[in-house]
């Protein structure tokens, strides 16, 4: 009995080990994705376009303001009893009669004290403020997403680095656990060694760590739940200062001030403010429309009587050809102008003022944040330059040392806590560099936001 399910239990757990590894498949997600990904799925993207279609919205409607309307109506009454007239009477008349009516009536706005024109302008600079609204949410979500991933994979660099540096003290450790076997090296030596080993691998361990809590953020800003399935693609770090575009900083600030899609709506929000003024000011004009209409009333009495005696006429033209026949027209201009309107136009137009005045404060205090803002962002990129000339140097000196010790101390003519030391220092110049040339490439990315270039 064995044998015969022998193989057919071989190829179950072959078959759910296939799975198993199919399931554990990661893909790589590179720079460029992420970016896509968070701005196909982040909400304020998705509000933002909601709003820009809103302001569309919104312009189609002060639009329409423009066009006649056309209105169509109808009714239908039935009475039945009696009524009593005493102006040329007393006569009672007593009836039961069916109504039909219908009406087709339409209207221009001729001149509305610019109200109106006021409140499309006004429109169509909301929707022009709504669309740079959304482009800037798109650039600040792609630099958090860069930053994002620029830290995982300055994580992952650092956990390589830490991984060679454990890699070195463990084969290190079992050359001193072989040569004091042999009484070659003291025991000193080697406990010394085993707790440097010790050390090394909790500094590896915990960039482990912080390298999986930065992949956490990284895909919560994805909106992606599980890190089991993506990984983070290596890129080649640019850390070239590239001076020609970054190294003036007045031309930053021009730029700046010329490409930023938020003081561009920031001096929008002025404009907008000026046509709400006008909007309002024209309460203070007469309204003039023309109108006009189509209208028909029709009856047919199923009985009269006046003081009890039969009135009703011996014929009577049928509904149908009363709802054509007897169809008159109305065209009229009208004029309405609010002499007193209990002060709503005063407040609303002071209202607006006071709108105008705050617009012009949010607009010198952007462009002043803007200006603020790329000074700093300029301030950082220089050190950033600074650091990268000194951790070359610092980085050449310590490898030739490391490697000048490391000689001495295989031929016995330097001690462990010199070869120690100097290992220490050529991980923490190679970490150095990492995140020198890391913190390069994201300063220029910055600068880039806070210019106003990407999305």
């Amino acid at each position: 009995m064995k044998n015969k399910f022998a193989p057919m239990a071989v190829i179950i757990l072959l078959s759910s080990a296939l799975n198993a590894g199919a399931q554990q498949t990661t893909k790589a997600l590179s720079l460029q994705e992420c970016v896509s990904m968070a701005l196909d799925h982040s909400t304020a993207v998705l509000k933002g376009s909601n709003s820009v279609a809103s302001a569309g919205a919104q312009v189609l409607a002060a639009y329409g303001q423009y066009l006649p309307n056309l209105a169509a109506g109808g009714g239908y009454n039935y009475d039945r009893g009696n009524n009593f007239y005493a102006s040329a009477g007393p006569e009672v008349v007593n009836t039961n009669r069916s109504q039909f009516n219908y009406q087709l009536t339409s209207s221009l706005n001729l001149f509305t004290g610019y109200y109106n024109y006021s409140t499309w302008k006004s429109a169509k600079l909301n929707e022009q403020m709504s669309s740079l609204s959304l482009d800037r949410a798109k650039q600040q979500i792609e630099l958090d997403v860069t930053q994002a991933y620029l830290q995982v994979v300055l994580d992952k660099k650092i956990v390589a680095l830490d991984s060679a540096n454990l890699s070195t003290s463990l084969k290190r450790e079992d050359q001193l656990v072989a040569l004091t076997d042999v009484g070659r090296k003291s025991k000193t030596d080697l406990y010394q060694q085993q707790a440097q080993t010790s050390s090394d691998k909790l500094l590896f361990i915990n960039a482990q760590s912080r390298m999986q809590n930065d992949k956490i953020m990284l895909f919560q800003k994805l909106r992606i739940d599980s890190t089991d399935n993506y990984e983070v693609e290596d890129i080649a770090v640019d850390d070239n200062p590239a001076a020609a575009q970054y190294g003036n900083r007045e031309t930053l600030v021009n730029e700046a001030l010329q490409d930023r899609v938020d003081f561009k709506s920031a001096m929008l929000n002025t404009e907008y403010a000026n046509w709400i003024i006008k909007k309002y000011r024209s309460g203070y004009l007469p309204n003039v429309s023309l109108s006009a209409g189509i209208y028909n009333n029709g009856a047919y009495f199923n009985s009269l009587s006046i003081n009890g005696e039969s009135a009703q006429p011996a014929t009577q033209e049928v509904i149908p050809t009363q709802l054509y026949k007897y169809t008159y027209g109305l065209v009229g201009i009208n004029a309405v102008w609010n002499i007193f309107d209990r002060n709503y136009t005063k407040s609303n137009l002071a209202m607006a003022k006071i709108s105008a005045d705050n617009a012009k404060i949010d607009l010198q205090d952007t462009r002043i944040g803007i200006v603020a803002d790329v000074k700093h962002a300029y301030n950082d990129y220089t050190n950033a330059v600074q650091q990268i000339e000194t951790v070359d140097k610092g980085l050449t000196a310590a490898q030739k040392a490391y490697e000048a010790v490391n000689g001495r101390y295989k031929e016995g003519a330097a001690d462990f806590i010199t070869e120690s030391n100097a290992q220490l220092v050529l991980l923490q110049a190679s970490e150095n560099k990492i995140q020198a040339s890391v913190n390069m490439m994201l300063q220029k990315k910055i600068i880039d936001f806070y210019v106003g270039a990407g999305k």
